[in-house]
């Protein structure tokens, strides 16, 4: 069979932009492998003898034909313009180490606009007409495919912006971290805030965006199980309607030191400032959604001393791992200025995880057993970009550890906040089922 050329997203400027929907934000900071990763997987994937005949759905004698969905246009296609960089960036990468058992990455993509009946149009035209092999998306729109993918047997790779991909049942579809999830909290965040001088937390909650609330809501299950207080009162917060001091005079009055969210960027620094000409003595604010450098340009002084963590590592504690991304930004995707942006990494982190499971299989694996290898991974780290293991076999709950970073008394950027040891990771326990 003659090698396929693969069709590539046409190449533009994506500047940082504030992502539209919390979602995508809580996900980053709490929620996202790389480079093949020197350190794990080995970049390389030839065969000694070469490519073996192979009459599974995507091989060809020399190429291997993978999918790729995100939105390229409708809502999201700003705020998750940056991730086709992250992806094209890893797959080029791969196919200059050599590919993988011999054979080159092709690729094929389709826009789902961030729609989930276009979803499933576009995986439907993968899978029948294009005859991939699997699927790389960014999208939160995954559930449109999830049921058809699932019975297709195709093996998917994404961002885990929607429950299902924390659910049992979709064994085919893969992630790094899980922030919605039906499973038990850690006491890793409880740590962390204790740690800093908590004693009696508010939950300040969305009135609007329920995906935040179940953030915030296994975080109040961490604060408590490492001895921190929950005040039992309400507090919400609606951007348009909620007056920052009134609510931060709800806080002073519940005598909190405390305050937890999974808020936008934005919404989390009127919260602060609130609360500070309210008088409230609140020691540490913590925010899933706090790593926003767009956001601290125009809000720094009112974000000084926030705390947010994340379930990778950030550009701000540079690796080799951030390296060897930054190298393939630089040769492969350079139309994404600047680099170090943190959708596009976790677009390369979901295309590493996917070509993961073909570098740890045979050279010509079936669909099934391909999934079956990539759930037998139990230490996937990304090669130094996640904080912890990742354990495959057991997906679906929440990642043990965290990242955590403080925004300076200046206002003017981030600071890696280390663990009592002296790690640039927190790590914790996993609590017991209610």
């Amino acid at each position: 069979m003659s090698r396929m050329r693969r069709s590539r997203p046409r190449p533009r400027t994506v500047r940082p932009k504030r992502p539209g929907r919390l979602r995508i934000t809580a996900l980053l900071a709490t929620v996202a492998t790389t480079a093949a990763l020197a350190a794990g997987c080995g970049t390389s994937g030839n065969a000694a003898s070469g490519p073996v005949p192979c009459t599974t759905p995507g091989f060809s004698a020399d190429a291997i034909k993978i999918g790729w969905v995100y939105p390229d246009t409708g809502p999201l296609a700003q705020a998750l313009g940056a991730a086709r960089s992250g992806f094209i960036a890893r797959v080029e990468q791969q196919n200059a180490a050599g590919g993988i058992h011999g054979r080159k990455l092709t690729f094929v993509w389709r826009d789902d606009a961030g729609s989930a009946p276009q979803n499933l149009e576009a995986m439907h035209d993968l899978v029948e007409n294009e005859q991939v092999f699997g699927v790389v998306e960014s999208t939160t729109a995954a559930s449109g495919s999830a049921d058809y993918l699932h019975a297709k047997g195709v093996p998917v790779a994404g961002l885990p912006a929607e429950a299902l991909w924390a659910d049992h049942r979709y064994d085919n579809m893969f992630a790094h971290g899980y922030v919605i999830t039906d499973g038990p909290s850690v006491d890793t965040f409880g740590t962390f805030v204790k740690a800093r001088g908590g004693t009696k937390a508010a939950i300040v909650l969305s009135d609007a965006d329920q995906v935040s609330n179940q953030i915030s809501q296994k975080v109040a299950d961490s604060l408590r199980a490492a001895g921190v207080e929950v005040s039992p009162e309400k507090f919400i917060y609606n951007p348009t309607h909620t007056d920052p001091v009134q609510l931060g005079q709800q806080l002073k009055e519940a005598g909190v030191d405390t305050v937890v969210g999974a808020l936008s960027a934005v919404d989390t620094s009127e919260v602060m400032e609130g609360a500070r000409a309210a008088g409230a003595t609140v020691k540490v604010f913590l925010s899933a959604a706090g790593y926003d450098r767009g956001v601290l340009q125009e809000k720094g002084p009112a974000m000084a001393g926030l705390y947010t963590y994340m379930n990778y590592v950030p550009f701000l504690n540079r690796t080799p791992a951030h390296d060897l991304y930054m190298d393939a930004m630089r040769a492969y995707a350079p139309e994404l200025q600047p680099p170090d942006q943190e959708l596009a990494l976790v677009a390369y982190l979901s295309t590493d995880i996917f070509l993961t499971g073909l570098l740890r299989g045979p050279a010509c694996p079936t669909r099934a057993s391909y999934i079956e290898t990539l759930r037998g991974v139990t230490d996937y780290n990304a090669g130094g970009l996640l904080p912890g293991p990742v354990d495959f076999k057991n997906w679906g709950q929440l990642n043990l550890c965290y990242t955590f970073v403080r925004v300076n008394n200046q206002g003017t950027d981030y600071e890696l906040v280390k663990d009592p040891d002296g790690a640039d990771r927190w790590c914790g326990n996993r609590l017991r089922s209610k």
